[in-house]
């Protein structure tokens, strides 16, 4: 398996609030994290941060398990960025997407809130895996538009549950990748810019895994790269 991650602060951004985090923790185990934070003062860095955090010792127990460790870990990043924005007056209001990723062989069990994305291309197709929690999100989902009128759409960016929101309730599951799959992790300044056809024709191209998030980024720049941009890939 050959991992590649990329950051970009964007084209208008002073600051990237974008956070990623990679654990090889052996031949069979890999964590994937990102995590998108939001905030002035630069609350939204503090909040990816300390989300990303709740995971840099997490060591799976049992493969029965792992969704629900997930969870628990997410609960205590919920914990992590509550705690911070209640002690500190200037990061209130803070929050967070996070997307979190575990390899066990052919395995792949993941944990996501917000819209922060995982994606898993397989055979000239490319799978979205988690739901972005956004209200274009649940329109996407109520079958009242389409997805790339999801992309485009003004509340596309406005979140309905976060790391720090209100509403926090994560989702959680379990998929199979196979030899040839890749697995990308990406923050919503990657795929609210380009189609995800675009994206599957990058991933599809015969090159390795470094070169298609540099073709990935350099995409999002030629379409004005309006937001922080972030990807983590693992080519199976």
């Amino acid at each position: 398996m050959q991992i590649e991650s990329i950051t970009h602060v964007g084209l208008h951004r002073k600051n990237n609030e974008d956070r990623f985090f990679v654990n090889v923790l052996d031949n069979e185990r890999t964590l994937l994290i990102i995590a998108d934070g939001m905030g002035g003062h630069a609350a939204g860095e503090i909040a990816a941060e300390l989300a990303v955090s709740s995971f840099k010792n997490y060591r799976p127990r049992r493969a029965a398990d792992i969704c629900a460790e997930l969870l628990d870990r997410m609960t205590s990043a919920r914990e992590a960025v509550v705690e911070r924005s209640l002690a500190v007056p200037a990061y209130q209001g803070m929050g967070t997407t996070l997307s979190a990723l575990m390899l066990v062989g052919r395995s792949a069990f993941w944990a996501h809130v917000g819209d922060t994305r995982i994606y898993r291309y397989h055979e000239g197709e490319l799978i979205t895996i988690t739901d972005d929690h956004t209200v274009a999100g649940k329109l996407l989902r109520d079958g009242k538009i389409n997805r790339e009128q999801a992309r485009v759409h003004p509340y596309s960016n406005v979140l309905t549950r976060c790391i720090g929101c209100q509403n926090h309730d994560p989702d959680s599951g379990l998929f199979q990748v196979a030899v040839g799959d890749c697995v990308l992790l990406s923050s919503d300044g990657l795929h609210d810019l380009i189609p995800e056809s675009r994206i599957a024709a990058i991933l599809s191209e015969g090159v390795p895994p470094g070169e298609k998030l540099a073709a990935l980024l350099n995409a999002c720049l030629e379409a004005g790269g309006r937001d922080n941009i972030t990807a983590v890939i693992a080519a199976i």
